[in-house]
């Protein structure tokens, strides 16, 4: 164990949760004329206008209706948890933002 710890760069994995924190408050402030959720989360409305905005597949849509019905609302440590998905959705929005095909 100790020599996993000590080949760990932990400047880089700061970074990372300081970049993966700030989208997570980029996606806090985009809900602040919408949607109410618990103070410091995403609400599940939110989440789906991100997840269509990334060019979810309208087949996958419902699916994630009634999953999002059961959740309330994202809160950091669940927004970690997905973070690769959030990841790959935002570099999708930035990459071309014009494009509303279905890519996920």
């Amino acid at each position: 164990m100790r020599s996993l710890i000590s080949k760990m760069d932990f400047s880089s994995l700061e970074l990372r949760l300081y970049k993966a924190k700030q989208l997570f408050l980029f996606l806090l402030e985009a809900q602040a004329g919408g949607a109410v959720a618990q103070e410091g989360s995403i609400s599940a409305e939110q989440l789906l206008v991100e997840l269509k905005a990334g060019g979810i597949r309208q087949e996958h849509e419902a699916a994630i209706q009634w999953q999002l019905q059961q959740l309330r609302s994202l809160d950091l440590l669940d927004f970690l948890a997905y973070l690769p998905l959030f990841i790959l959705i935002h570099k999708s929005v930035i990459t071309n933002p014009l494009d509303n095909s279905s890519h996920f």
